[in-house]
């Protein structure tokens, strides 16, 4: 599946949808007709396989062919919070992170950070925009929820209350991610810092929540390559322990 439609979920009845505004825009631009199948998403959690019935400028209505709950979706549940770096660079880390799996995605604020917390919250729904696009276009059911900029500990909290295992990028000091990832198989934290490093206040905030910090190589990356890369690596490395674990069992 690529190039899905989005429609919201109470625009879902029984057997039938319907796509409005700029999503029932797109289908006529794309220049499909009655009796064309299209794929959709809800973004909570189910894609569709759709036959476009009528037609109108803000409104296309269409027959669901086949449902697919969690479609495209990784079998781990990975959180990532990343701290945010200045001008628009965190949009690669939502469009990225969004394409590799990644359930939610809080962007945090730390002492070393550059960025403050944006007031009128415009970034937070140009962001959200991004995940819903980046969802859209890979064919994964779940759009990333992405969350207001909050303080590293107040993160820390949330996501230990949400995870089994809390991972802390270090390329210094780490442990081997595999020996990180162990005990349990539930949702995994994954937090990366500013590009200056976390403050020793903010280590121990992590720490004391019993974050691991694990180690990728000896490369030095960019925050938003971190975020991205190792949240790719983290979803490989989690789901490859689930599969040998359950053979094992």
């Amino acid at each position: 599946m690529s190039g899905a439609f989005f429609v919201e979920p109470a625009d879902v009845d029984g057997d039938r949808l319907v796509l409005v505004d700029d999503e029932a825009h797109h289908v006529r631009v794309r220049r499909h007709r009655e009796g064309d199948l299209i794929d959709v998403i809800d973004g909570v959690g189910c894609a569709y396989r759709v036959r476009v019935g009528s037609m109108a400028p803000k409104r296309v209505e269409a027959e669901i062919v086949e449902s697919r709950p969690e479609w495209g979706e990784s079998p781990v549940c990975l959180h990532l919070a990343v701290a945010v770096p200045k001008g628009s660079r965190f949009d690669l880390v939502v469009e990225k992170g969004t394409e590799v799996g990644v359930a939610s995605i809080v962007p945090m604020l730390t002492e070393r950070g550059l960025v403050r917390p944006d007031r009128e919250g415009q970034r937070v729904e140009r962001w959200r925009r991004l995940a819903r696009s980046a969802a859209k276009q890979c064919g994964r059911s779940r759009v990333p929820r992405i969350g207001e900029p909050v303080e590293l500990p107040t993160a820390t909290d949330e996501l230990a209350r949400r995870c089994e295992r809390l991972l802390v990028a270090d390329a210094q000091a780490g442990e081997a991610l595999t020996d990180a990832l162990q005990g349990g198989d539930g949702p995994v934290a994954l937090f990366i810092g500013p590009e200056g490093g976390l403050e020793p206040t903010e280590w121990t905030a992590l720490k004391e929540r019993g974050a691991r910090p694990f180690t990728w190589g000896k490369r030095t990356l960019r925050a938003e390559t971190a975020a991205v890369v190792l949240s790719a690596l983290v979803i490989d490395t989690a789901t490859r322990q689930s599969v040998t674990h359950e053979e094992g069992a």
